[in-house]
Parts: structure tokens; C-alpha cells; sequence
């Protein structure tokens, strides 16, 4: 199965590449200065305050995703994801052989306890990708008391969670599984290491499915990311130190061009999506940028027709400010092009 917004990346090219939805990489040597590795799992069950049995190792979030509904297949009748949403997310069930439903919340994600049934799966991300819209802890409770009512699952890219909120303990777990990685909040340039967290039941099954089709030899790794774990406040600092400017220019951006652009951003994310008042095809603004130099993520691949996503946190900020002044004169030129 292919997935297009993995192509798009990979067959473009730009000088002023935001379509990065991660941060600028800290190198190995940097994390060695850091301090000393210990038990990873002993981290991450303080860190979650969970028990041990809630915890498993993956090798990325997607892994996490894969062996997550795969470790419920057999007791749902049908997933239900969002629009827009991460494609990858959207594809999985029909991979898997699942009945899917796309629904389009208008009014945030809050709307997905309207959609529980019995035998079913909500399977989102959280925040949202690209949006950045998100669930609060207790938000996230009222889902997951519903589903345990009624009998169905959540299952909740949390890849993000970290840049909204630094207290992840005590997250609802039951009937309920989150997936995370060392990627976007903890970028590093050579490896990477993912984890779900959350009901016992459905960490075994996983477990079981990870076993069968990638069995974990990844000690190094583990070691490494026990000493970024242990040091999440020099990441939130360091991440802020990156994303704080840009996200001030493309505030000011924003309002400059009020009368033609819509940004959906909230404070210290990393991605901010960019929709035009015009109706401009989200392929059409993506492409005239990249023949201007600036390669962005189209919205045709989150499900929707119009808008880019822009990433914050992986470039500097002065490949940022420049990637925004050509994104500003590309849709002024694309809207009086289209309300001739």
C-alpha cells in the first residue's frame, strides 16, 4: 500500500524545506552529555504512573498504531477515524481488513463520543495532525468512560501530546491505548524507539503481534532514549527556543493577511495548518510553492481539499521567515487568480 504523503516528501525537493512536521535533530553526543542511561521502563511507567504490564516497546508510533488495532481486530466491528487526519492512521484499517468511517468534526474532537458504539474503535490522533486541535486529560476520560460503557476502544496517537502538556500521568487507560516515539518532540538523528501505553489487555495482545512480526532488539536504543526521557524539560526548552519565533512570524503573517489566509495553530506545536479564503486546491498552493522553492505538505493527503501544513520546529528561523514571505506573495498572486 502506498502512502502519498510519504512520496510527496520523498520525491521533492526545496531549499526552504517546512514540511517537516519534527524538530531540528539532537545528535547522539549531545544526548550522551545529558547523563547516564538507566531502565527505560522504569522511566516510563513514572513518567505515565502506570504498572509495568501497561507499558511496551515498539520500534516508532506507527508500529504502536499497527500492533494496537491489530491487538483488537478480532473484538471490533469497525474504526472510526477523522477528517482531516494523518494518513497513515486513515489507511490502517482498511490494511487490516476492518471496516472503516470517516467523519469530519467540525467542533473539535470532543465530537468523536457522539460516533461510540458497541464493538467499535476510535482511532485518532492527539493533537490532532494536522490541525493541532487536541482532547484535554478530562476530555480524553469522558471518551473513554463512554467506550468502556458501550463496550469499544480508543486507540490515540499521542506522538504530540508532550508539546501541550507535560504532565502525562494518570492518562484514562481502560479499554483505551496511546502510542508514542522518540520522533517530533524528542527528534534525534540517528534512532528512533516508540511505546503505548495503557489497558493491560490490549499491551499483551500488542506485545504478541510485535513478537510475531518484528521482534525488539533495539538495547541501544532503549538506553538512549531512558537518558532523554529523564531529561524532557532540556528538550521542552530547547523545542521552545525553536518553534517561540516562528510561531511569532507566522502570527504576524497571519494577521497581514487576515482577509485571505486561515492558520489553525496552537501555541508551542511544531505544525500549524495554512488554509486559503480563496478556495485555492490544496495541490495547486502546494505545487506553485514547491516551483518557488518551498516544499510544504498538501492537505489532499489529511483528507481535505484545501490548505498546506507548515512545520515550526525543523528549520531556523530564518529559513522559516523566508519560506513564509514567498508563501505570502504565492497565495496573494493564487487569489487574485482565482477571483478573476
Amino acid at each position: 500500500m502506498e502512502i502519498g504523503h510519504f512520496k510527496w516528501l520523498s520525491e521533492h525537493k526545496a531549499d526552504l524545506n517546512i514540511a517537516s512536521s519534527g524538530m531540528i535533530p539532537v545528535s547522539k553526543d549531545d544526548i550522551e552529555k545529558l547523563g547516564k542511561p538507566v531502565d527505560i521502563m522504569g522511566v516510563l511507567t513514572s513518567i505515565y504512573n502506570v504498572p509495568i504490564k501497561s507499558v511496551a516497546l515498539t520500534h516508532g508510533t506507527q508500529e504502536g498504531n499497527f500492533a494496537a488495532l491489530s491487538a483488537i481486530k478480532s473484538m471490533v466491528d469497525q474504526v472510526v477515524t477523522v477528517i482531516p487526519e494523518y494518513e497513515p492512521i486513515r489507511v490502517l484499517p482498511s490494511f487490516l481488513g476492518l471496516k472503516g468511517i470517516e467523519v469530519k468534526v467540525s467542533d473539535g474532537l470532543g465530537e468523536l463520543i457522539n460516533y461510540i458504539k458497541p464493538k467499535t474503535v476510535l482511532f485518532f490522533s492527539n493533537p490532532n495532525n494536522p490541525l493541532g486541535v487536541y482532547l484535554s486529560k478530562g476530555e480524553i476520560r469522558d471518551l473513554a468512560d463512554e467506550a468502556r460503557r458501550k463496550g469499544s476502544y480508543l486507540i490515540i496517537d499521542s506522538i504530540f501530546l508532550e508539546f501541550i502538556t507535560g504532565d502525562l500521568r494518570d492518562l484514562p487507560i481502560e479499554n483505551t491505548a496511546y502510542t508514542f516515539s522518540t520522533s517530533k518532540f524528542y527528534t534525534v538523528d540517528s534512532f528512533k524507539i516508540g511505546w503505548i501505553i495503557g489497558d493491560d489487555k490490549i499491551i499483551q495482545r500488542a506485545v504478541n503481534v510485535i513478537n510475531l512480526v518484528s521482534p525488539l532488539v533495539m538495547g541501544l536504543e532503549a538506553a538512549y532514549a531512558s537518558i532523554i526521557l529523564q531529561n524532557r524539560e532540556w528538550f521542552r526548552r530547547r523545542n521552545l527556543s525553536i518553534i517561540l519565533p516562528n510561531q511569532e512570524s507566522l502570527m504576524r503573517i497571519s494577521e497581514s493577511l487576515s482577509s485571505i489566509i486561515k492558520v489553525s495553530y496552537f501555541s508551542n506545536m511544531p505544525i500549524a495548518y495554512i488554509t486559503t479564503k480563496c478556495g485555492v486546491d490544496s495541490l495547486e498552493l502546494a505545487n506553485e510553492l514547491l516551483s518557488r522553492g518551498v516544499l510544504t505538505v498538501p492537505g489532499y493527503y489529511f483528507g481535505i481539499s484545501n490548505g498546506i501544513r507548515v512545520g515550526l520546529g525543523s528549520v531556523s528561523h530564518d529559513v522559516f521567515t523566508k519560506a513564509l514571505n514567498v508563501m505570502a506573495k504565492v497565495i496573494e498572486d493564487l487569489c487574485i487568480k482565482h477571483f478573476k
